[in-house]
């Protein structure tokens, strides 16, 4: 039997009033970037240096992209990172906001402010900081491991193509772990404790309240921060400037750098707005693919 497509008036008018709302955004959105995007896919097809005769290359900017080492590169980085991200950053931030949601915490508001201060200051600043604090010769990783017996100018962190994306992922991840544990903590404390309390009486662990009884709760927001954060770390750029510009050699070449890097260090216009495309391509279709992946889970 084929459900109805509104199940009243009033929320015919609700959906109706939801488009009224959007369609400035929707417009703004057009007009201001739209615009940019089919400019952007134009000049992906052009062989030009930004000056000279711009010449018409059709696809082929695209097909050398596919055969670009380094642009697969930049893409595995950017996954390592995001990856790393949600490990050392909404994880962490997830499970401590449980703890401080729980009644009778003392110092909440003090932990919050604490651990979101890093996400608002300037990524050129933290950056150079976490830079200091890598430096194989007098940075505070040195420090501590001399401190303890070892030679730690023999560890350069951020200059080794094994470990410096590890050293930028952590670095990132101690930005996002105070911007998770905000947004999670003001969700927990939404959830409907009598449940917590209905699943304490029929023997239910402290494991089996988080993650059968809370976390589902708040499933709507771990959506949210889960594509605003892959979004965000593909986007990710003043942070590698700062700390590596994208050495050692390409080891942490990032999306938005290697952009960057075509566009206006090589002017390779046409290469560089090629590359862009292809990721601004791949966000969308995350997106999508989330999107649906979550909307399927509900019915079921």
């Amino acid at each position: 039997m084929q459900k109805p497509l509104f199940k009243s008036s009033l929320h015919r008018n609700q959906v109706i009033m939801g488009y009224v709302l959007i369609i400035p955004a929707l417009l703004f959105f057009f007009v201001f970037f739209g615009y940019s995007l089919v400019q952007a896919f134009h000049y992906s097809t052009l062989d030009w240096d930004g000056v000279t005769e711009q010449t018409y290359v059709g696809m082929q900017n695209y097909i050398d992209l596919i055969h670009d080492s380094v642009f697969w590169k930049a893409f595995t980085n950017n996954v390592f990172y995001t990856v790393g991200i949600l490990i050392f950053g909404v994880l962490p931030g997830l499970l401590l906001a449980y703890v401080l949601s729980r009644p009778g915490i003392k110092g909440r508001t003090l932990f919050r402010s604490v651990y979101f201060f890093p996400r608002i200051i300037s990524a050129v600043v933290y950056g150079a900081v976490w830079k200091w604090i890598y430096d194989p010769r007098n940075g505070l990783v040195t420090m501590l491991i001399n401190m303890f017996g070892g030679n730690g100018s023999d560890i350069a962190i951020t200059g080794n193509v094994k470990t410096a994306m590890l050293g930028i992922t952590i670095t990132g991840g101690w930005t996002y772990f105070g911007f998770c544990m905000v947004i999670f903590i003001a969700s927990f404390m939404g959830t409907d404790m009598e449940l917590e309390e209905a699943a304490t009486l029929d023997g239910a662990n402290k494991w089996q309240l988080f993650y059968s009884v809370t976390l589902p709760q708040i499933k709507p927001v771990i959506n949210t921060v889960l594509i605003y954060t892959v979004i965000d770390c593909f986007k990710v750029y003043d942070l590698v400037l700062v700390m590596t510009s994208g050495g050692p050699n390409d080891a942490t070449q990032i999306m938005t750098y290697y952009i960057y890097k075509q566009a206006f260090t090589f002017n390779k216009f046409g290469y560089g707005s090629a590359a862009a495309i292809l990721l601004g391509l791949f966000m969308i279709i995350f997106t999508v693919v989330y999107n649906k992946s979550i909307g399927k889970e509900d019915e079921a």
